[in-house]
């Protein structure tokens, strides 16, 4: 099966046009988006601007994307930089069967393998806390929150670290819960492994991976990982793939002109992966 993986557009039009122009050329299979696909949404207002983005602009691409490649599928994750109220938007989308979004929770099966997705990351300084957690049990706390979606009473509610992160499980005990796929699966996690080449930011001398996501990959063995959230890796590191106990995981990176993204044969994966920019 044909894949095309691609990850951090943030809404940039270019990236979008560039990723058309791709697809519609090479006719992939299955297109996976990797996390932060949208435009920043309002501190004050996300479901009138990233919510609004996603039911005016990204799903009428998508159902564009269907009525021209009617053999394509069509699966997303979200990343640290998104909403909890935009995963509710997408979730109606993944119940009209428009694409799926991917889960750790559950095993979605197409062609013979199977997928399971993971939106969270470690702590950073963006404002937007829904998807970001605790890399494993014992780690400090940042010095600063921000902001969630409360979903009892729909808006946004600020909130310290503590009161984010310390009442919600880390990324270790989130992904420990994982379901258990029979077969070939591929693991879609928008945060890369720690200690890879995938994990590399230009100002930082450490790397800024997931402890968690590296032991998930190296215990669970997936056919393949593919993460983004670290535009820059790539660049940096001079690498998009690497292997992680034996199992070929990818970070394409992304810059704002010029589409990072990957196309493979899930066959013969590190055999026949190929990058927009990269030999």
């Amino acid at each position: 099966m044909r894949i095309c993986f691609t990850s951090d557009f943030h809404g940039s039009e270019s990236l979008y046009q560039q990723l058309d122009e791709l697809l519609r050329r090479e006719r992939p299979e299955l297109v996976i988006l990797g996390g932060d696909m949208f435009p920043d949404g309002d501190p004050d207002d996300p479901t009138g601007t990233q919510g609004r983005y996603v039911q005016e602009a990204f799903i009428q691409r998508i159902e564009a994307w269907r009525d021209a490649l009617p053999t394509t599928a069509f699966a997303c994750i979200l990343g640290n930089h998104d909403w909890r109220c935009t995963q509710h938007a997408l979730h109606t989308y993944h119940e009209q069967g428009v694409l799926t979004l991917l889960d750790h929770r559950w095993i979605w099966a197409f062609r013979g393998v199977s997928f399971l997705g993971y939106p969270c990351t470690p702590p950073t300084p963006y404002f937007v806390k829904d998807f970001e957690r605790l890399d494993r049990p014992g780690d400090a706390l940042p010095e600063t929150g921000g902001s969630t979606w409360d979903t009892r009473h729909l808006r946004v509610q600020k909130v310290s670290p503590h009161e984010h992160y310390a009442v919600r499980p880390t990324m270790e005990e989130e992904l420990r819960k994982a379901v258990r796929p029979y077969g070939a699966w591929i693991f879609v996690c928008h945060c890369p492994p720690i200690a890879s080449v995938l994990d590399r930011l230009p100002h930082l001398d450490f790397p800024v991976g997931s402890n968690a996501v590296r032991d998930f990959v190296a215990q669970r063995k997936p056919l393949l990982a593919l993460h983004g959230h670290i535009h820059e890796s790539p660049q940096v590191t001079g690498a998009y793939r690497d292997s992680i106990d034996g199992v070929l995981s990818i970070n394409p990176g992304q810059v704002p002109d010029r589409l990072h993204a990957v196309l493979l044969d899930t066959d013969r994966p590190a055999e026949t992966l190929r990058h927009t920019v990269y030999a």
